[in-house]
């Protein structure tokens, strides 16, 4: 190659690695994608809050992302009542799964992804243990290893999680996300915190009149959902559990 041309090859060069470097950061900095929020009232009911310090009331929450006509409920997720707007918190320092799945083996890795679970121990998983012995390294690892323990094979299965090969993967992403939800709803006011059903629904109860936020605070596992609700709790409704309904889904592609 000639001289000259290899003084402006080596910029142009560097620039591209240069770019190359700043869109992958981007990539990982990106932007949770925003949940769509409808709030719900009762026809004639006025959105206000007077000054009533003694009365409270309730929010109902109903948590569907798209599968079908009528959306897919998300189930035992937990969604938190704050005094602040979620983007109080700073997303960047939150846990990521991928991090704790180091040297999980390609079976598992498909195995971990039939359900959107942050520990082994969740109900879906326990019904797939047999098959998962059959299939997956670790899992076949922690059941011969209980064999050989217990000398019984049913007792191998039962306890097939205490002698998992790999503790991150099982308990370890769990543990420090929890541990991070907790310092975060803290920092946005946290007032109440519930876990949605089998159907995506949930109530936050005893709830005093004013102005709140709705939150998952960490995107959801099942398409990188983030939700920030804005819901003013009004006057309860004689003989109803809740005075205002929250729906919370995936925006329109």
């Amino acid at each position: 190659m000639r001289p000259d041309r290899l003084v402006f090859s080596l910029p142009f060069s560097l620039a591209l690695a240069v770019l190359f470097a700043c869109a992958h950061a981007a990539a990982q900095t990106a932007s949770p994608a925003s949940g769509t929020c409808k709030v719900k009232t009762p026809e004639g009911m006025k959105i206000e809050t007077p000054s009533s310090p003694g009365v409270t009331t309730g929010i109902k929450i109903v948590v569907k992302v798209p599968d079908g006509p009528d959306g897919k409920p998300v189930q035992r997720k937990r969604f938190y009542l704050l005094a602040r707007s979620a983007g109080s918190v700073d997303l960047a320092t939150a846990p990521k799964r991928e991090d704790f799945l180091q040297g999980a083996s390609k079976q598992l890795l498909n195995w971990l992804d039939k359900h959107d679970c942050d520990s082994l121990y969740c109900p879906e998983y326990e019904a797939e243990y047999a098959d998962a012995v059959k299939t997956v390294p670790e899992f076949k690892q922690a059941y011969d290893e209980g064999v050989r323990k217990y000398h019984n094979d049913k007792l191998a299965l039962r306890w097939v999680m205490v002698n998992f090969p790999l503790k991150n993967v099982r308990t370890e992403y769990y543990r420090r996300k929890k541990a991070w939800l907790e310092q975060a709803a803290q920092k946005a006011g946290r007032v109440s915190s519930v876990m949605t059903d089998e159907k995506g629904i949930g109530y936050f109860t005893g709830v005093k009149l004013g102005s709140y936020y709705v939150s998952n605070l960490t995107p959801l596992d099942a398409g990188g959902l983030l939700w920030d609700c804005q819901v003013t709790a009004i006057p309860p409704i004689p003989k109803q559990l809740n005075s205002v309904t929250v729906e919370l889904s995936a925006p329109k592609q």
